[in-house]
């Protein structure tokens, strides 16, 4: 009778451990999953960021230009004011 509870404390220990494992690998596989799709999110963030860089500072160069020009036409105003015309 012991062997028998032996034998079957034996199977029953082999199989919680596969059990064990096996849910263990399935864990591992979902995390690995789990890494990659933030890693592909984080990539995509990173080149949303540069595009937004870059528009931020095509802004400012439009923004700089306007600016530019009505620093102008005020000067050419003031100017006119000044010399009478």
């Amino acid at each position: 009778m012991k062997m028998k509870a032996s034998i079957v404390g034996t199977a029953l220990s082999v199989f919680v451990i596969g059990l064990t494992a096996s849910a263990w690998a399935v864990d591992m596989d979902a995390m690995k999953k789990k890494v990659e799709t933030v890693k592909g999110q984080a990539e995509s963030v990173k080149k949303e960021g540069g595009e937004v860089k870059q528009d931020v500072k095509d802004m400012k160069a439009q923004d700089a230009m306007k600016n530019a020009g009505e620093t102008k036409t005020e000067g050419m105003k003031l100017k006119d004011t000044v010399t009478g015309k």
